[in-house]
């Protein structure tokens, strides 16, 4: 099984992203799962998804979330994942929680990292791919 991370964006699109922008992210998530993808997420993704709707206290759309990404491979956090995102930042040019997001999909061994982020495009860390809206 090849397994792919998927990034924050992609959930959050996913449920509430404008519709255009909704059906193309299924549908390449979609085009992915039929290919063999397992995909895969971390407690990095979980804490980006679940900040906003916390705040606003919508419980319904933190158990939509909640759901979704209990259907997905939970990644383990490695025990050396500050240093080892402070050199994939450099590496990589990315902010503090993008390579963190990268260390757990390198760590855990993804062979992509699924976003609608285009500063994820050329990584070296893990091979990424961009879905345009």
């Amino acid at each position: 099984m090849k397994l792919a991370y998927v990034d924050s964006c992609i959930w959050i699109i996913s449920l509430e992203g404008m519709q255009d922008h909704r059906a193309s992210v299924r549908a390449e998530l979609s085009t992915l799962a039929r290919d063999g993808w397992e995909f895969c997420t971390s407690d990095a993704v979980r804490l980006e998804v679940l900040v906003r709707p916390t705040r606003l206290g919508d419980a319904a759309l933190c158990n939509l979330y909640n759901a979704l990404l209990d259907k997905n491979r939970q990644l383990p956090v490695p025990s050396t994942i500050f240093r080892d995102a402070l050199a994939v930042a450099g590496k990589d040019g990315l902010k503090a929680m993008d390579a963190l997001h990268c260390v757990i999909a390198a760590h855990s061994g993804c062979e992509l990292f699924v976003t609608t982020d285009s500063r994820f495009s050329g990584l070296k860390t893990v091979p990424s791919m961009v879905i345009r809206l």
